[in-house]
């Protein structure tokens, strides 16, 4: 079920591609203060020599990294939102590559690995083999910067029938796909990944929240 609900996720975000823009902010975005916030926040880290990003999508985070980075490698599993994201982000220093985040390895490790609404699809039961993936990416001292939703209960999403992790998207043209969806407490958060050796420091402002995941010293 996992693995069919994943590979579903990502048609989903490929057939979404030429859309989501239009589509993945409100009216006005009253949310654009905590965009800001949390823009801010990443664009502290900097400037490192190399960073990844994941899940990069349209390059609402890309930007903000080709200027602190001299060197990006944006990793997304559709071929479409990278295009958008090349034609939005016209860097020099931004490599493109289409692949699974989870299969995905570097040719060398980054100072500072980032994504932003990606860990919320990230079903549980692959949560240590994703946060073993990052930790593959990043160098000795290196950070994880994360952006995601909270579970703030302002909206709701249709969930797949008693299945509390996937949820029911629609295309403008009417097409459904399921996805995962799992909203993370940073509370929850930062003790889930204690025990695989991870510290992490977030910042809750509902609808979302962020902030800094680094390996447990010691």
């Amino acid at each position: 079920m996992v693995d069919e609900v994943l590979a579903e996720q990502i048609r989903y975000y490929r057939e979404r591609a030429a859309e989501y823009d239009a589509t993945s902010r409100p009216p006005g975005d009253p949310f654009a203060p905590l965009g800001r916030m949390a823009n801010g926040a990443l664009e502290a880290l900097g400037p490192v020599d190399r960073a990844i990003e994941l899940g990069p999508g349209t390059g609402q985070l890309t930007a903000i990294l080709a200027g602190m980075a001299r060197q990006v490698v944006a990793v997304d599993s559709s071929p479409e939102m990278l295009a958008i994201n090349a034609a939005k982000v016209p860097a020099a220093n931004v490599e493109r590559v289409a692949a699974d985040v989870l299969a995905w390895r570097p040719d060398r490790p980054a100072d500072l690995v980032a994504f932003g609404a990606l860990l919320s699809h990230i079903p549980a039961a692959r949560f240590d083999a994703f946060w073993a993936a990052v930790d593959r990416m990043l160098r000795p001292g290196g950070r994880v910067y994360v952006f995601d939703e909270s579970p703030h209960g302002l909206w709701r999403e249709e969930v797949a029938g008693d299945e509390p992790e996937i949820v029911v998207r629609t295309l403008q043209d009417g097409r459904r796909f399921r996805i995962v969806k799992v909203l993370w407490d940073p509370a929850d958060l930062t003790a889930r990944l204690a025990p695989i050796g991870w510290t992490a420091r977030l910042v809750r402002r509902d609808p979302f929240y962020w902030g800094t995941v680094e390996r447990t010293a010691g």
